[in-house]
């Protein structure tokens, strides 16, 4: 990870001082397509779990995660599984506006 930073930083900095020359910007945008197709893959994936406790106890997910959050259900393991799946799908839906804004 410390490399890939230092390599991006490297490419900012010469575009800073005048070197871009169009190949940059247009391999940049590919590779947040690339992510961004990545984490939508990843979020449909998550959603799909979800759906499945949401049939499974007849609530949808927010319902559930209030519930949850405020002590009102019981300590199943697909509680607490249902509730990490949540947690992951906050941070996808993070990670998925970062990428659509680059």
């Amino acid at each position: 990870m410390m490399e890939t930073m230092y390599k991006i930083r490297t490419l900012e900095k010469l575009v800073d001082v005048g070197t871009e020359d169009g190949l940059i910007d247009k391999t940049i945008s590919k590779l947040i397509q690339y992510k961004t197709g990545k984490i939508e893959r990843e979020l449909q994936e998550l959603e799909g779990a979800m759906k499945k406790f949401e049939s499974k106890y007849h609530k949808d997910t927010e319902t559930f995660y209030e519930q949850f959050e405020d002590g009102g259900l019981g300590d199943e393991m697909d509680f607490f599984e249902w509730y990490a799946l949540c947690d992951m799908h906050k941070r996808i839906i993070q990670r998925l506006n970062i990428a659509e804004r680059g």
